[in-house]
């Protein structure tokens, strides 16, 4: 009797399955800007060093991160961090705090489930104590572009270290 409505059961219940599972790997897929500070703030603090021997180096950390979407052209994403950092120079040591803008295309490196940060460039930069700005100056181009390589190479976020063997 509802032999004819048989296929056309099957075929919309395949349509919303299809549409169902369609909607959620796209919702899956979206982040905002919260979620990606949300995630910033879980995995937020890089430390490295970098030096040229017998003219300068400085032990520095790189934490509280936050992004901001849209404010770069194109698929850049905007991150704001702090450096702080142990400068020391051939006549001078001294701790200072680094203010740090920069714009980077996130990277997705599916054989690792890791996510990168590539192309980075800086915005801009301002730091304290006063004093030792200019002493730093003329070492910022070297330390951004340490801290570009650095990130660069390490995940800013690994989706499942337990699959992947990270």
């Amino acid at each position: 009797m509802f032999a004819w409505l048989k296929p056309k059961f099957v075929t919309l219940l395949c349509a919303l399955l299809l549409t169902s599972t369609l909607s959620t790997s796209a919702f899956a897929l979206a982040i905002g800007e919260n979620e990606i500070n949300q995630l910033l703030a879980r995995h937020n603090n890089y430390k490295n060093n970098y030096g040229i021997p017998g003219l300068a180096s400085v032990d520095y950390s790189l934490h509280d991160f936050s992004a901001r979407i849209g404010q770069s052209a194109g698929k850049r994403l905007e991150l704001s961090g702090i450096i702080d950092g142990l400068f020391k120079l051939p006549t001078d040591q001294f701790s200072a705090k680094l203010n740090l803008t920069f714009d980077t295309v996130p990277y997705y490196d599916a054989p690792k489930g890791a996510i990168y940060l590539k192309d980075i460039r800086v915005l801009r930069w301002s730091g304290s104590p006063e004093q030792y700005m200019g002493q730093i100056q003329s070492l910022v181009p070297l330390l951004t572009n340490n801290i570009a390589t650095y990130l660069s190479n390490t995940p800013v976020y690994t989706l499942d270290e337990k699959i992947h063997g990270i």
